[in-house]
Protein backbone atom coordinates (compact mmCIF):
# COMPACT_ATOMS: atom_id res chain seq x y z
CA UNK A 1 0.00 0.00 0.00
CA UNK A 2 1.25 3.27 -0.96
CA UNK A 3 1.00 6.53 1.02
CA UNK A 4 -1.07 8.89 -0.40
CA UNK A 5 0.65 12.46 -0.88
CA UNK A 6 -1.15 15.77 -1.37
CA UNK A 7 0.21 17.49 -3.92
CA UNK A 8 2.17 20.45 -3.25
CA UNK A 9 0.06 22.97 -5.26
CA UNK A 10 -2.87 21.97 -3.18
CA UNK A 11 -1.83 21.46 0.25
CA UNK A 12 -3.14 24.44 3.02
CA UNK A 13 -0.43 26.06 5.34
CA UNK A 14 -0.98 25.86 8.74
CA UNK A 15 -1.17 29.87 9.39
CA UNK A 16 -3.37 29.71 6.93
CA UNK A 17 -5.88 27.42 8.44
CA UNK A 18 -5.16 28.69 11.78
CA UNK A 19 -6.17 32.47 10.30
CA UNK A 20 -9.25 31.28 8.51
CA UNK A 21 -10.27 29.24 11.51
CA UNK A 22 -9.75 32.51 13.71
CA UNK A 23 -11.66 34.59 11.34
CA UNK A 24 -14.56 32.12 11.06
CA UNK A 25 -14.80 32.20 14.98
CA UNK A 26 -14.54 36.06 15.35
CA UNK A 27 -17.34 35.92 12.31
CA UNK A 28 -19.38 34.04 14.43
CA UNK A 29 -18.68 35.83 17.48
CA UNK A 30 -20.14 39.19 15.86
CA UNK A 31 -23.49 37.76 15.35
CA UNK A 32 -23.52 36.86 19.12
CA UNK A 33 -26.03 39.73 20.28
CA UNK A 34 -24.49 41.34 23.42
CA UNK A 35 -25.99 43.75 26.05
CA UNK A 36 -25.98 46.32 23.18
CA UNK A 37 -28.65 44.59 20.62
CA UNK A 38 -32.46 45.47 21.62
CA UNK A 39 -34.43 41.91 21.90
CA UNK A 40 -36.96 42.89 18.75
CA UNK A 41 -40.49 43.15 19.39
CA UNK A 42 -41.41 39.95 18.10
CA UNK A 43 -38.77 37.77 20.93
CA UNK A 44 -40.33 40.07 23.92
CA UNK A 45 -42.44 37.68 26.76
CA UNK A 46 -46.04 37.06 25.01
CA UNK A 47 -47.38 39.54 27.80
CA UNK A 48 -45.13 42.70 26.95
CA UNK A 49 -45.43 42.03 23.08
CA UNK A 50 -49.30 41.69 23.07
CA UNK A 51 -50.03 44.95 25.38
CA UNK A 52 -47.21 47.03 23.77
CA UNK A 53 -48.68 46.43 19.93
CA UNK A 54 -52.16 46.57 21.49
CA UNK A 55 -51.06 50.04 22.91
CA UNK A 56 -50.07 51.14 19.57
CA UNK A 57 -53.19 50.42 17.72
CA UNK A 58 -55.39 53.42 16.56
CA UNK A 59 -57.86 54.41 18.73
CA UNK A 60 -61.77 54.19 17.84
CA UNK A 61 -63.75 57.68 17.83
CA UNK A 62 -65.66 56.66 20.92
CA UNK A 63 -62.39 55.36 23.13
CA UNK A 64 -60.93 57.24 25.81
CA UNK A 65 -57.31 58.72 25.10
CA UNK A 66 -54.67 56.16 26.58
CA UNK A 67 -51.42 56.30 27.56
CA UNK A 68 -49.09 56.31 24.17
CA UNK A 69 -52.11 57.31 21.77
CA UNK A 70 -50.58 60.70 21.08
CA UNK A 71 -46.87 59.80 20.78
CA UNK A 72 -44.80 60.67 17.72
CA UNK A 73 -43.37 57.08 15.81
CA UNK A 74 -40.35 58.57 17.04
CA UNK A 75 -41.13 58.13 20.38
CA UNK A 76 -42.43 54.73 20.16
CA UNK A 77 -39.30 53.47 18.77
CA UNK A 78 -36.86 54.95 20.95
CA UNK A 79 -39.20 53.77 23.96
CA UNK A 80 -38.47 50.00 21.80
CA UNK A 81 -35.29 50.23 21.53
CA UNK A 82 -34.40 51.11 24.81
CA UNK A 83 -36.93 48.43 26.39
CA UNK A 84 -35.39 45.79 23.55
CA UNK A 85 -32.07 46.64 25.33
CA UNK A 86 -33.10 45.99 29.16
CA UNK A 87 -34.72 42.49 28.04
CA UNK A 88 -31.67 41.73 26.49
CA UNK A 89 -29.73 42.01 29.45
CA UNK A 90 -32.03 39.89 31.07
CA UNK A 91 -31.87 37.35 28.42
CA UNK A 92 -28.17 36.99 28.57
CA UNK A 93 -28.15 37.24 32.72
CA UNK A 94 -31.40 35.81 34.31
CA UNK A 95 -33.62 34.52 31.19
CA UNK A 96 -35.87 32.84 34.15
CA UNK A 97 -37.39 36.12 34.91
CA UNK A 98 -38.70 36.75 31.65
CA UNK A 99 -41.53 34.78 33.11
CA UNK A 100 -42.89 37.31 35.49
CA UNK A 101 -44.80 40.07 35.03
CA UNK A 102 -42.75 43.53 34.01
CA UNK A 103 -42.75 45.33 37.20
CA UNK A 104 -41.76 41.97 39.09
CA UNK A 105 -38.36 42.06 37.09
CA UNK A 106 -37.35 45.87 38.12
CA UNK A 107 -35.88 44.15 41.09
CA UNK A 108 -32.79 46.45 43.08
CA UNK A 109 -30.61 43.95 42.17
CA UNK A 110 -31.31 43.40 38.32
CA UNK A 111 -31.28 47.17 38.25
CA UNK A 112 -27.73 47.51 39.51
CA UNK A 113 -26.25 44.68 37.67
CA UNK A 114 -28.08 46.61 34.37
CA UNK A 115 -26.73 50.05 35.38
CA UNK A 116 -23.41 48.53 36.20
CA UNK A 117 -23.52 47.27 32.40
CA UNK A 118 -24.53 51.08 31.05
CA UNK A 119 -21.81 52.53 33.19
CA UNK A 120 -19.13 50.07 31.57
CA UNK A 121 -19.44 51.64 28.25
CA UNK A 122 -21.98 55.03 28.32
CA UNK A 123 -21.57 58.49 29.13
CA UNK A 124 -24.34 59.56 32.38
CA UNK A 125 -26.34 61.66 29.91
CA UNK A 126 -26.63 58.43 27.48
CA UNK A 127 -27.04 55.98 30.73
CA UNK A 128 -30.24 58.43 31.44
CA UNK A 129 -31.54 58.55 28.06
CA UNK A 130 -31.97 54.54 28.37
CA UNK A 131 -33.73 54.64 31.77
CA UNK A 132 -35.48 56.77 30.61
CA UNK A 133 -36.85 54.97 27.53
CA UNK A 134 -37.54 51.94 29.81
CA UNK A 135 -39.29 54.20 32.46
CA UNK A 136 -41.27 55.25 29.48
CA UNK A 137 -42.16 51.69 28.09
CA UNK A 138 -43.08 50.49 31.61
CA UNK A 139 -46.09 53.73 31.38
CA UNK A 140 -47.26 51.25 28.92
CA UNK A 141 -46.81 48.05 30.53
CA UNK A 142 -47.18 48.82 33.68
CA UNK A 143 -48.83 51.91 34.30
CA UNK A 144 -49.30 51.64 38.36
CA UNK A 145 -45.63 51.53 39.23
CA UNK A 146 -45.01 52.85 42.29
CA UNK A 147 -43.02 55.43 43.45
CA UNK A 148 -40.64 53.75 45.95
CA UNK A 149 -40.16 51.44 42.37
CA UNK A 150 -36.03 50.66 42.08
CA UNK A 151 -36.51 51.84 38.22
CA UNK A 152 -38.28 55.31 39.99
CA UNK A 153 -35.59 56.31 42.17
CA UNK A 154 -33.18 55.14 39.53
CA UNK A 155 -34.14 57.68 37.17
CA UNK A 156 -34.44 60.40 39.76
CA UNK A 157 -30.98 60.08 40.77
CA UNK A 158 -29.26 59.78 37.56
CA UNK A 159 -31.38 62.39 36.34
CA UNK A 160 -30.26 64.30 39.43
CA UNK A 161 -26.46 63.72 39.17
CA UNK A 162 -26.06 63.11 35.36
CA UNK A 163 -24.26 65.95 33.31
CA UNK A 164 -23.13 66.77 29.62
CA UNK A 165 -19.85 64.62 29.21
CA UNK A 166 -18.72 67.95 27.58
CA UNK A 167 -19.39 71.44 28.14
CA UNK A 168 -21.44 72.83 25.57
CA UNK A 169 -21.80 76.29 27.39
CA UNK A 170 -18.11 77.12 26.29
CA UNK A 171 -18.46 76.56 22.78
CA UNK A 172 -21.77 78.46 21.96
CA UNK A 173 -21.42 81.53 20.46
CA UNK A 174 -24.36 84.61 20.14
CA UNK A 175 -26.91 84.38 17.17
CA UNK A 176 -25.22 87.70 15.68
CA UNK A 177 -21.84 85.57 15.29
CA UNK A 178 -23.60 82.71 13.61
CA UNK A 179 -25.73 85.37 11.44
CA UNK A 180 -22.53 87.09 10.29
CA UNK A 181 -20.89 83.67 9.35
CA UNK A 182 -24.27 82.42 6.97
CA UNK A 183 -23.69 85.98 5.41
CA UNK A 184 -20.66 85.97 4.92
CA UNK A 185 -20.82 82.25 3.08
CA UNK A 186 -23.69 83.90 0.77
CA UNK A 187 -21.38 86.84 -0.01
CA UNK A 188 -18.71 84.76 -1.10
CA UNK A 189 -20.97 82.65 -3.35
CA UNK A 190 -22.23 85.56 -5.09
CA UNK A 191 -18.42 87.64 -5.60
CA UNK A 192 -15.82 85.30 -5.47
CA UNK A 193 -15.82 84.57 -9.87
CA UNK A 194 -13.16 81.81 -9.74
CA UNK A 195 -15.58 79.11 -7.95
CA UNK A 196 -17.54 76.87 -10.32
CA UNK A 197 -21.42 76.99 -10.30
CA UNK A 198 -21.38 73.93 -7.75
CA UNK A 199 -19.09 75.29 -5.42
CA UNK A 200 -20.91 78.41 -5.65
CA UNK A 201 -24.20 76.48 -5.45
CA UNK A 202 -22.93 74.93 -1.97
CA UNK A 203 -22.16 77.55 -0.32
CA UNK A 204 -25.07 79.55 -0.64
CA UNK A 205 -27.00 76.43 0.31
CA UNK A 206 -24.77 76.45 3.06
CA UNK A 207 -24.75 79.76 4.30
CA UNK A 208 -28.73 80.16 3.61
CA UNK A 209 -29.57 76.65 5.94
CA UNK A 210 -27.11 78.53 9.04
CA UNK A 211 -29.00 82.01 8.59
CA UNK A 212 -32.25 80.48 8.71
CA UNK A 213 -31.50 77.96 11.73
CA UNK A 214 -30.53 81.61 13.63
CA UNK A 215 -33.94 82.78 12.67
CA UNK A 216 -35.47 79.46 12.89
CA UNK A 217 -34.04 77.29 15.01
CA UNK A 218 -36.09 74.30 14.33
CA UNK A 219 -35.20 70.85 15.76
CA UNK A 220 -33.21 69.19 12.99
CA UNK A 221 -35.74 66.06 11.91
CA UNK A 222 -38.37 69.44 10.80
CA UNK A 223 -35.64 71.49 9.55
CA UNK A 224 -34.18 68.99 7.31
CA UNK A 225 -37.47 67.92 5.96
CA UNK A 226 -38.62 71.25 4.68
CA UNK A 227 -40.38 71.08 1.77
CA UNK A 228 -41.32 73.08 -1.05
CA UNK A 229 -45.06 73.48 -0.88
CA UNK A 230 -45.49 71.46 2.48
CA UNK A 231 -43.76 73.08 4.82
CA UNK A 232 -42.19 75.98 2.88
CA UNK A 233 -45.75 77.78 1.70
CA UNK A 234 -46.50 80.63 -0.14
CA UNK A 235 -49.70 82.27 0.78
CA UNK A 236 -50.41 86.27 -0.91
CA UNK A 237 -46.99 86.70 -2.24
CA UNK A 238 -45.15 85.64 1.53
CA UNK A 239 -43.57 82.76 2.44
CA UNK A 240 -44.29 80.98 5.91
CA UNK A 241 -43.10 77.69 7.21
CA UNK A 242 -45.29 75.50 8.45
CA UNK A 243 -45.01 72.28 10.78
CA UNK A 244 -47.92 70.10 11.53
CA UNK A 245 -49.01 68.62 14.79
CA UNK A 246 -47.82 65.43 13.71
CA UNK A 247 -44.33 66.49 12.74
CA UNK A 248 -43.66 68.28 16.06
CA UNK A 249 -42.16 66.93 19.11
CA UNK A 250 -44.56 68.29 21.86
CA UNK A 251 -47.72 67.42 19.34
CA UNK A 252 -48.54 71.72 18.63
CA UNK A 253 -48.69 72.61 14.77
CA UNK A 254 -46.34 75.39 14.16
CA UNK A 255 -46.12 78.43 12.16
CA UNK A 256 -44.04 81.47 11.66
CA UNK A 257 -42.78 84.01 8.71
CA UNK A 258 -39.80 83.03 6.80
CA UNK A 259 -37.17 85.76 8.32
CA UNK A 260 -37.97 88.95 6.64
CA UNK A 261 -34.01 89.40 6.24
CA UNK A 262 -33.59 86.36 4.03
CA UNK A 263 -36.47 86.49 1.99
CA UNK A 264 -34.01 88.08 -0.86
CA UNK A 265 -31.73 85.22 -0.13
CA UNK A 266 -34.13 82.94 -0.49
CA UNK A 267 -35.35 83.83 -3.57
CA UNK A 268 -31.86 83.21 -4.77
CA UNK A 269 -31.18 80.40 -3.76
CA UNK A 270 -34.58 78.75 -5.34
CA UNK A 271 -33.90 80.76 -8.79
CA UNK A 272 -30.37 80.65 -9.30
CA UNK A 273 -28.74 77.88 -6.92
CA UNK A 274 -31.03 75.57 -6.32
CA UNK A 275 -31.21 74.35 -10.10
CA UNK A 276 -27.48 74.12 -10.20
CA UNK A 277 -27.49 71.24 -7.18
CA UNK A 278 -30.96 69.63 -8.62
CA UNK A 279 -29.22 68.73 -11.78
CA UNK A 280 -26.49 66.38 -9.86
CA UNK A 281 -23.06 65.33 -10.33
CA UNK A 282 -22.17 64.25 -14.22
CA UNK A 283 -23.23 61.23 -15.17
CA UNK A 284 -26.01 61.35 -12.24
CA UNK A 285 -29.72 60.98 -12.70
CA UNK A 286 -31.28 63.68 -10.64
CA UNK A 287 -34.72 62.92 -8.48
CA UNK A 288 -36.42 65.77 -8.71
CA UNK A 289 -37.07 66.20 -5.21
CA UNK A 290 -39.39 69.33 -3.71
CA UNK A 291 -37.02 69.66 -0.61
CA UNK A 292 -35.65 72.99 0.15
CA UNK A 293 -32.45 71.63 1.17
CA UNK A 294 -30.57 69.58 -2.18
CA UNK A 295 -27.45 67.59 -1.99
CA UNK A 296 -24.57 67.57 -4.47
CA UNK A 297 -25.95 64.66 -5.93
CA UNK A 298 -29.73 66.14 -6.69
CA UNK A 299 -31.50 64.44 -3.88
CA UNK A 300 -32.74 65.76 -0.80
CA UNK A 301 -29.82 66.81 1.95
CA UNK A 302 -30.58 64.24 4.94
CA UNK A 303 -30.36 65.41 8.46
CA UNK A 304 -27.14 63.48 8.97
CA UNK A 305 -25.22 64.84 6.49
CA UNK A 306 -26.55 68.57 6.98
CA UNK A 307 -25.79 68.16 10.66
CA UNK A 308 -22.35 67.17 10.03
CA UNK A 309 -22.14 70.08 7.22
CA UNK A 310 -22.88 72.23 9.55
CA UNK A 311 -20.85 71.18 12.39
CA UNK A 312 -17.89 71.34 10.36
CA UNK A 313 -18.25 74.45 8.92
CA UNK A 314 -18.67 75.86 12.35
CA UNK A 315 -15.55 74.09 13.22
CA UNK A 316 -13.64 75.99 10.57
CA UNK A 317 -14.64 79.46 10.29
CA UNK A 318 -15.55 79.52 14.01
CA UNK A 319 -13.47 77.09 15.61
CA UNK A 320 -16.24 76.11 16.89
CA UNK A 321 -18.14 72.67 16.42
CA UNK A 322 -21.73 73.83 16.40
CA UNK A 323 -24.26 71.28 15.41
CA UNK A 324 -27.66 72.33 14.62
CA UNK A 325 -29.69 71.50 17.41
CA UNK A 326 -26.98 73.51 19.40
CA UNK A 327 -28.58 76.61 17.70
CA UNK A 328 -31.62 76.37 20.21
CA UNK A 329 -29.54 77.07 22.87
CA UNK A 330 -27.54 79.56 21.02
CA UNK A 331 -31.27 81.30 20.25
CA UNK A 332 -32.21 80.99 24.13
CA UNK A 333 -29.19 81.86 25.62
CA UNK A 334 -28.76 85.25 23.10
CA UNK A 335 -32.79 86.56 24.20
CA UNK A 336 -31.81 85.56 27.66
CA UNK A 337 -28.59 88.48 27.79
CA UNK A 338 -29.53 90.59 25.03
CA UNK A 339 -33.30 90.70 25.65
CA UNK A 340 -34.12 89.11 28.70
CA UNK A 341 -37.56 90.67 29.20
CA UNK A 342 -38.76 88.35 26.51
CA UNK A 343 -37.36 85.29 27.93
CA UNK A 344 -40.95 84.13 29.02
CA UNK A 345 -41.88 84.18 24.94
CA UNK A 346 -38.62 82.64 24.26
CA UNK A 347 -40.42 79.42 24.41
CA UNK A 348 -42.80 79.92 21.49
CA UNK A 349 -39.71 80.38 18.71
CA UNK A 350 -38.24 77.15 20.21
CA UNK A 351 -41.20 75.36 20.06
CA UNK A 352 -41.66 73.96 23.94
CA UNK A 353 -44.64 73.41 25.51
CA UNK A 354 -44.12 75.67 28.19
CA UNK A 355 -41.25 78.05 29.08
CA UNK A 356 -40.37 75.73 31.80
CA UNK A 357 -37.44 74.31 29.41
CA UNK A 358 -36.49 77.35 28.51
CA UNK A 359 -36.04 79.48 31.97
CA UNK A 360 -33.06 77.15 32.29
CA UNK A 361 -31.40 79.22 29.85
CA UNK A 362 -32.40 82.53 31.49
CA UNK A 363 -30.68 81.09 34.59
CA UNK A 364 -27.80 80.37 32.81
CA UNK A 365 -27.43 83.35 30.89
CA UNK A 366 -27.82 85.80 33.43
CA UNK A 367 -25.27 83.64 35.71
CA UNK A 368 -22.61 84.30 33.47
CA UNK A 369 -23.47 88.01 32.41
CA UNK A 370 -23.51 88.49 36.32
CA UNK A 371 -20.19 86.99 36.52
CA UNK A 372 -18.92 88.82 34.01
CA UNK A 373 -19.64 91.87 35.57
CA UNK A 374 -18.03 90.87 38.79
CA UNK A 375 -14.86 89.81 37.30
CA UNK A 376 -14.67 93.33 35.38
CA UNK A 377 -15.45 94.71 38.48
CA UNK A 378 -12.64 93.29 40.04
CA UNK A 379 -10.52 93.90 37.98
CA UNK A 380 -10.98 97.51 37.54
CA UNK A 381 -10.41 97.69 41.36
CA UNK A 382 -7.19 96.06 40.75
CA UNK A 383 -6.10 98.27 38.14
CA UNK A 384 -6.91 101.23 40.38
CA UNK A 385 -4.84 100.24 43.50
CA UNK A 386 -2.07 99.30 41.21
CA UNK A 387 -1.98 102.66 39.33
CA UNK A 388 -2.71 104.79 43.36
CA UNK A 389 -0.82 102.40 45.61
CA UNK A 390 -1.58 103.25 49.17
CA UNK A 391 0.42 106.09 51.03
CA UNK A 392 2.81 104.90 53.13
CA UNK A 393 1.76 106.41 57.18
CA UNK A 394 4.75 106.84 60.09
Amino acid sequence: MTNKVTPASTAIPMAKVTKTKSAMIKAASAKLPTAKTPLPVAEWPTFDRSTWLKAQAPADIFDAPHRGSDWAPASWRKAEVGYGRWLRWLTLHHPEQLTLPPADRLTEANLRGWHATLAASLAPMSQLSLVEDVTRAMSILAPKLKPSSPLIRLHANLRASATPSRNKRQRLVMADVLRDLGREMMTEALTINSWSDRRRAVAFRDGLAISLLVFRPFRLKNFASLHIGRELVQSAGKWHLVLERADTKNHRPHEARFPKALLGDLATYLDRFRPILLAGEAGCTPSGTDALWVSETGSAWESGALSHRIADLTQSRLNRRIPPHWFRDVAASTIAIEAPRNIADAHLLLGHATPVTTQKHYIQAQSLQAGAKFQAAMLERLNENHTNPPKETR
